[in-house]
């Protein structure tokens, strides 16, 4: 059965379908949301969207904005979801969980597409594959807009067919094609957060030791060791001892993004067995697969908070264009300063540079902090 048939195929002079906002049989296609789970939902969601509205103002970081927005949905969801227990047969409460609990983790990972972005900051643009950091950001967040309005289209066109009687499979078809493309587009860009991982975490480990393959000993390697690989200017939020959020943080966002995945993938099958299918006319798995993984995601980007991780109150790290790290790029030559006396040759500007031998390191250190400073 398509959507237009559980909702609208009723819709006749008869005395049946959709009357005043109510329809002649459930919604559901015969199972009730259960009260106590769906209750407890919109609580727990209910602190996490106050979570992250307190973050934004204790620090500042503007990343919590597309979680309040993901929160408020998830709000509106589960209250619509509560409010359908008590009556199976009313379009609104139907149409509130239905809509707003799928496009949800749209803004979910929103948040944190621009995470893998300050990543590559924070350890150097010479990991980074695309041709900026930014370019995670505007890529992934295009095509969760792109599926966001497909998906729009498909349950205009439902709903179309719901208000005329055309019992058509356009509509579902649609929408299916919306969360097939979510899903595609999540796909490569765990491939990408995946090699960016190897690279950073992997990678370095390797051309430190000299060896070809990864062990489980190159991770007992202490960041400080490994350290002068990176992008010194931000050592310190790298290798500071007490900073455990930042060095559990790249975890808490695979985390994230694996939940996220697993619920747009049950989203997906959900709707290819149809709306009367065992998946959607049985609770348990909506309550496994949608509502526990976003919840787990959601949680561990509140605790693992980049306003914690990356210092939002206290440091500024604007992402910046290019696979070059900014203080490593040599200035033109017209920017070179000449000499007040004419007889003095012109000099340089001080140079920036990044190390990459371990006993540079100290003294590069050195240079680039007084540089800033000055």
């Amino acid at each position: 059965m398509n959507i237009t048939e559980n909702l609208g195929a009723l819709v006749k002079d008869d005395g049946g379908g959709v009357v005043n906002g109510v329809a002649s049989v459930s919604l559901y296609s015969g199972m009730v949301p259960n009260l106590g789970f769906n209750i407890a939902m919109l609580s727990i969601w209910g602190v996490l969207l106050s979570s992250h509205v307190l973050l934004v103002w204790l620090k500042q970081y503007w990343f919590s904005t597309a979680f309040i927005c993901a929160g408020i949905l998830e709000v509106i969801g589960y209250a619509g979801r509560v409010w359908s227990h008590f009556n199976v047969f009313m379009m609104d409460p139907f149409l509130m969980q239905m809509v707003c609990l799928t496009i949800a983790p749209v803004f979910t990972m929103g948040g944190i597409y621009y995470q893998l972005a300050k990543m590559i900051e924070v350890y150097g643009h010479r990991f980074c594959l695309l041709p900026s950091p930014m370019a995670y950001s505007y890529i992934f967040i295009g095509f969760d807009i792109v599926s966001l309005v497909v998906q729009a289209a498909g349950g205009g066109v439902a709903g179309s067919d719901t208000a005329t009687g055309n019992e058509s499979d356009t509509g579902d078809n649609i929408f299916i094609a919306g969360l097939a493309l979510q899903v595609a587009s999540m796909t490569i860009f765990i491939a990408l957060m995946g090699h960016l991982y190897y690279r950073v975490f992997v990678k370095t480990r390797l051309d430190h030791t000299g060896t070809k393959k990864p062990t489980l000993s190159l991770f007992k390697i202490p960041q400080s060791e490994i350290d002068y690989l990176y992008r010194q200017k931000f050592s310190d939020l790298r290798i500071h001892p007490k900073r455990w959020v930042f060095h559990y943080f790249p975890h808490a966002l695979t985390l994230a993004v694996c939940t996220v995945f697993v619920r747009c993938c049950y989203r997906l099958a959900e709707l290819i067995t149809g709306w009367s299918g065992y998946l959607i006319t049985h609770e348990n798995y909506f309550i496994i697969l949608d509502a526990l993984m976003i919840a787990i995601a959601t949680v561990s980007m509140t605790v693992f908070h980049p306003g914690f991780a990356f210092e939002g109150r206290q440091r500024s790290i604007p992402i910046t264009a290019g696979k070059v790290d900014p203080e490593t790029i040599t200035p033109p030559e017209s920017d070179k300063v000449e000499s007040i006396s004419s007889n003095e040759p012109a000099t340089e500007k001080k140079k920036w540079w990044k190390p990459f031998s371990k006993k540079d390191t100290e003294k590069a250190d050195s240079d680039q902090w007084n540089g800033e400073e000055a």
